[in-house]
């Protein structure tokens, strides 16, 4: 393929531009410039206006013990200082006190005109090295008057820091006296107002309101009905229902006497009573149950709890039973227990019962329409309510500004005493300095600037150079191996050869066989015989980028140089367009390939043999009308194998890859591709064209041979120096593209190939 150990050699190689190889190549333009601008800000320097720098030194200590102070005052990084010192404010009494109207930079200005030059020539710095120091530095061409105005500046900066503490603290202290008074003027007016509003309004001395203190008295006495309702009711509901299902007496004695809660209680309870109508035991001891479960409710809920007061009436009921019961019949131990207790105690026990409900729907009647009434009349003075709420909100909110306001008047007073500011004139202005211009400076940049515009002039021509300049640019850029380079040969030397054999004069390795340019072929014969690849490249194609690298020379003298090695070698003629092969080897072009190809002609008949033992020629014969068809034919890729195998090297000359399509049809037959190149200023952009039209048929290249090597640089690898030649893009256009000048193309003595033109080259 394409050198796959030149590839990679320059693969390692810079792919950038190579940046000492331009400084060395153009470093003239550097030097030139620079020198050229060094004189410009010479000359620059000599015609400017002196400019002097004059400085003072201010310190400015705020000591604010009040933050408040730092909103009226500078603040401590004296940020504003900048645009305090340069305001007409400060200014223009500067200018006045110090009478700043004599100097000469002021002399025939307008106050506002002069106020403007002094800002102007003024420079401000604040907060050097952390400080509270400011610098202020005024540039003006006269080195005493500017002092004057930085001392007058400072001075006048000085009292106006002092001026403005004094002009914040009162401004603060009567800002809060204002306060303070306008709050208790206000506040005396609501409390006013609020006096008058109790007069008049129905409310309690503490602001609530009566009716509805009433109104929740009665509903929490309702409350309390409604609980002692349900418990009488459910008694009630309990007892009926017991008496018209037909229990038994006793299941409703223990119903009234609460004993159904616990059925060991429930036993002792019946067995008392039955006791009461049978003996004379003490009654209290027969209650005990009772009166503990009476306690159990107090405790749990109260003394003055419905359930307590219904258990108490229950107690009550069961005691008065008790007795009735002893009463009409002594019990004793003996008397057997019975169980015939009288109707009428549980028909007055349900009628006491029914009186209480009456009665409990009688309270709440009367105390759900005075609630009605308290709550009516509530409502009336709800609005009192309201509005007493809001003045006492908004008096208790005045109360605590006023305070606060008071607070702060004295607060005030104290932190003004302890505060303060400390300003003073560090260091006064001397006379200036010289600031501007300076020779260095101006000489140094017009170097620079001069030198980068050389540089870049140097960059401009550098990449609008497109021809190479060592032979490892070629191979980086192609990426195909240099076989050899061939001397440039002069219509003079060529002259001086013997063409007594009839071939071409250019046919150094006959008739200057000991000449630079001889040896230089045989050195591109020497690379193909023992290269790598040798063995196998046998038929080798000879073409160039565009006419006139001289291709068809390269081809000649390299078959010479194979024949008279010993090889037996032909030179075959491809370009059908021109072909010139027979006129350089002096043969008979009779008969030729273009015969043979189409069948007129014997290969025998059609190969001629020349001066030179074991070279042979293959010349085109007839002109052919479709050079390119003919040349894609299979008959031309059968030719070169029977050449192959009779001759030990076939050489194939065919046209220019960039003016025709034929050489790209038989690149991929044969065995590679040697190019023959000339550099110039467009090798780069012809080289690359013509080397991806061989890869796109994929054709192998057996490398390259640079042309016209001026013999002063020999083998080298410096700067090539070649001569200006012409391509003849046109002249193949119109031999091979138009039909009416094809006689005349073809069948001409090819004016065009002068030594000069084309075979020289």
């Amino acid at each position: 393929m394409y050198g796959a150990n030149a590839a990679s050699a320059a693969e390692d190689q810079d792919a950038g531009l190579d940046v000492w190889g331009f400084l060395r190549r153009r470093k003239s333009f550097i030097i030139v410039f620079a020198m050229l601008g060094t004189g410009i800000g010479y000359m620059l320097f000599d015609r400017q206006v002196p400019i002097y720098r004059s400085t003072a030194l201010v310190q400015v200590i705020h000591r604010h013990a009040d933050r408040r102070m730092d909103i009226l005052v500078s603040e401590r990084d004296l940020k504003d200082a900048a645009f305090e010192i340069k305001s007409p404010s400060l200014i223009e009494p500067a200018y006045e006190k110090h009478q700043l109207s004599e100097l000469t930079l002021l002399q025939g200005l307008p106050p506002i005109a002069a106020y403007d030059q002094i800002a102007g020539m003024t420079e401000v710095r604040t907060g050097l090295d952390n400080t509270n120091v400011v610098e202020i530095a005024v540039q003006g061409a006269r080195a005493d008057e500017i002092r004057q105005i930085a001392n007058a500046i400072a001075e006048e900066y000085v009292n106006k820091q002092m001026e403005n503490y004094k002009d914040a603290r009162g401004e603060l202290d009567a800002l809060l006296m204002r306060q303070r008074e306008g709050l208790h003027v206000e506040l005396k007016e609501k409390e006013k107002e609020y006096n008058e509003f109790r007069e008049r309004s129905g409310l309690m001395s503490d602001g609530k309101n009566p009716h509805r203190e009433r109104q929740q008295a009665f509903l929490t006495q309702l409350a309390t009905l409604s609980l002692e309702e349900t418990a009488v009711k459910a008694e009630l509901e309990t007892l009926e229902e017991a008496l018209n299902s037909g229990g038994s007496r006793e299941a409703i004695l223990m119903a009234i006497g609460k004993l159904s809660e616990n059925s060991a209680t429930g036993a002792v309870a019946t067995r008392r009573i039955d006791d009461a109508a049978n003996s004379s035991r003490n009654l209290d001891e027969r209650m005990i149950p009772l009166l503990l479960e009476q306690k159990e409710l107090e405790a749990k809920h109260g003394k003055d709890h419905p359930k307590v007061r219904a258990m108490e009436r229950r107690i009550e009921f069961t005691r008065q039973l008790l007795q009735k019961f002893v009463a009409a019949e002594p019990a004793t131990i003996d008397t057997p227990v019975t169980t015939d207790v009288p109707t009428d105690f549980i028909v007055i026990y349900l009628q006491s019962l029914r009186q209480q409900m009456q009665r409990i729907a009688r309270e709440r009647q009367d105390l759900e329409t005075q609630a009605g009434e308290a709550e009516r009349l509530a409502r009336a003075l709800g609005n009192d309510e309201n509005e007493d709420r809001t003045r006492r909100n908004e008096i208790d909110r005045l109360t605590k500004l006023f305070d606060n306001a008071s607070s702060n008047v004295s607060q005030t007073k104290v932190d003004a005493e302890m505060g303060g500011v400390k300003a003073q004139i560090l260091a006064h202005a001397r006379d200036g300095g010289l600031v501007y211009p300076r020779l260095s400076q101006f000489m140094s940049m017009g170097a620079f600037l001069g030198g980068f515009l050389g540089l870049v002039l140097g960059y401009l021509v550098e990449i609008a150079d497109k021809s190479f300049r060592k032979p490892h640019e070629v191979i980086r850029e192609f990426g195909v191996p240099i076989i050899g380079h061939i001397p440039f040969m002069t219509d003079e030397r060529l002259k001086g050869g013997n063409a007594s054999n009839g071939m071409d004069r250019t046919a150094v390795c006959v008739h200057q066989p000991r000449s630079r340019p001889a040896e230089a072929y045989r050195s591109v014969r020497t690379a193909i015989c023992f290269s790598a690849l040798g063995s196998s490249h046998r038929v080798i194609q000879v073409s160039s980028p565009a006419a006139g690298d001289g291709k068809s020379t390269l081809a000649l003298n390299l078959s010479i140089a194979l024949a008279m090695s010993g090889k037996r070698t032909i030179l075959v003629e491809s370009d059908f367009r021109r072909p010139k092969v027979h006129k350089l080897t002096a043969v008979e072009n009779k008969y030729g390939i273009v015969d043979v190809l189409r069948g007129v002609a014997e290969l025998d008949d059609a190969v001629q043999s020349t001066s030179v033992e074991s070279f042979f020629v293959l010349p085109c014969g007839s002109r052919p009308k479709d050079p390119a068809e003919l040349l894609s034919r299979p008959e031309y890729e059968q030719l070169i194998q029977v050449l192959r195998e009779k001759y030990d090297y076939v050489i194939v000359d065919t046209p220019p890859i960039l003016a025709v399509t034929d050489p790209t049809s038989i690149a991929p037959r044969v065995d590679g591709v040697l190019l023959a190149m000339r550099l110039s200023r467009h090798t780069r952009d012809l080289g690359r064209r013509t080397l991806e039209q061989l890869r796109d048929v994929g054709a192998t290249m057996a490398g390259i041979v640079i042309n016209g090597v001026e013999e002063s640089d020999g083998y080298g690898y410096g700067s090539y120096r070649y001569s200006d030649y012409q391509y003849y893009y046109k002249s193949y256009d119109d031999g091979y593209g138009h039909e009416r000048n094809a006689k005349e193309d073809y069948f001409s003595e090819d004016r065009s190939e002068s030594i000069d033109a084309d075979i020289l080259l």
